[in-house]
């Protein structure tokens, strides 16, 4: 007997996973007023027994809440639902817990994309050079609310540099190392709206010169910016950082007190 034909719309249809669903049910709660702008959301064992799931997966639905900007966690006190965007900004502290290791991470993306750069200008087609630019005036163009840009936005713009430079393990290990290099920190942590035209000039200045030097095959002055460049993003993200309470920021780093001044320049043992 001949068995029925799937169609294409059977066969790609995908049932939602449990953290969509359970995210879901929340925002339709908050749709609904029954969690308001400001209103603290059930914990997560009351979720996981309301819902019938893990906190794995309540987490996950947390978790993606917060990067939607729908929820916003206050360090021990819970999650909150947010407020509406004309409210004032807050700080996500459980997010930039997780600076001193990006920062960590950073130093270690300062030695690859030096090099990247280099060989991007040496080994770059005609092609690579105008997509690389196409790519900065994108991001550059865009100038991002502050609430919703992620503090490393420009990511993508460093993956064609590195894929320009023509080895490929280099382009793999940046991808790879995407989602811990990007923290759940916005702009608007270390940028203020009077700042925002400033700051958006001076990063596209920093990506020109960049782009100028490929562009120019300039292998010596591609590594220089590119340096200049990534060892900024560091500072700023140290700057940020050293906001963090000492003990808070000492486990953040899971390591001893000499290594963690040196990366953050305002901790101290007292």
């Amino acid at each position: 007997m001949r068995q029925m034909e799937t169609s294409p719309r059977a066969r790609t249809a995908k049932r939602p996973s449990f953290s969509t669903v359970v995210a879901d049910k929340l925002k339709e709660m908050i749709r609904r007023e029954k969690l308001k702008p400001g209103d603290r959301i059930p914990t997560e064992a009351e979720l996981c027994q309301l819902y019938g799931v893990s906190r794995t997966v309540v987490r996950e639905a947390i978790v993606g809440l917060r990067s939607e900007g729908v929820l916003i966690a206050r360090q021990g006190i819970g999650v909150f639902v947010a407020e509406a965007s004309g409210s004032r900004f807050e700080v996500d502290w459980s997010a930039i817990q997780s600076l001193p290791k990006t920062i960590m991470v950073m130093e270690l993306r300062l030695a690859i994309e030096v090099e990247a750069a280099g060989l991007c200008a040496l080994r770059r087609t005609k092609a690579d050079a105008v997509d690389i630019r196409r790519r900065m005036e994108k991001i550059d163009a865009e100038r991002q609310d502050l609430r919703t840009a992620n503090i490393l936005y420009d990511y993508q713009f460093h993956l064609a540099i590195a894929k320009a430079s023509k080895n490929p393990h280099i382009h793999q290990l940046l991808k790879y190392m995407a989602p811990v290099v990007m923290p759940r920190v916005k702009l608007a942590a270390i940028v203020d709206d009077d700042s925002k035209d400033a700051y958006y000039r001076m990063i596209h200045a920093e990506h020109a010169a960049i782009v100028t030097a490929i562009e120019n095959k300039d292998e010596a002055a591609a590594r220089a910016h590119m340096r200049a460049h990534i060892s900024a993003a560091i500072d700023r993200l140290r700057k940020l950082a050293a906001t963090l309470p000492k003990t808070e920021a000492k486990e953040a780093y899971e390591t001893d007190l000499d290594v963690v001044s040196s990366l953050v320049r305002d901790l101290s043992d007292d």
